[in-house]
């Protein structure tokens, strides 16, 4: 079974371990949106070196350089990165 649209709100430091799952999951064309990748702008501070703002910034650098997704970051809220699985 594959599924067209997956939203990821979740633990921060597992947020990887769920996008590849979701990849899984998700068929050609579908959308994976994950919530919270700004992190209250914490993630484009680099004085805030936390756990989870540490895992959101690596997450966000892989999404970056992931072929497999195209991906579009949008500024709401705490921010959401909406990917199209290739």
């Amino acid at each position: 079974m594959h599924y067209d649209f997956a939203f990821v709100d979740a633990e921060k430091k597992m947020c990887q371990e769920y996008y590849e799952l979701l990849l899984q999951l998700v068929r050609v064309g579908g959308v994976i949106v994950i919530d919270n990748v700004l992190w209250h702008g914490k993630v484009v501070d680099p004085m805030v070196n936390d756990a989870k703002t540490i895992s959101i910034r690596n997450f966000n650098k892989n999404l970056m350089e992931d072929k497999r997704v195209s991906i579009s970051m949008v500024p709401i809220g705490d921010g959401m990165t909406i990917c199209r699985k290739q």
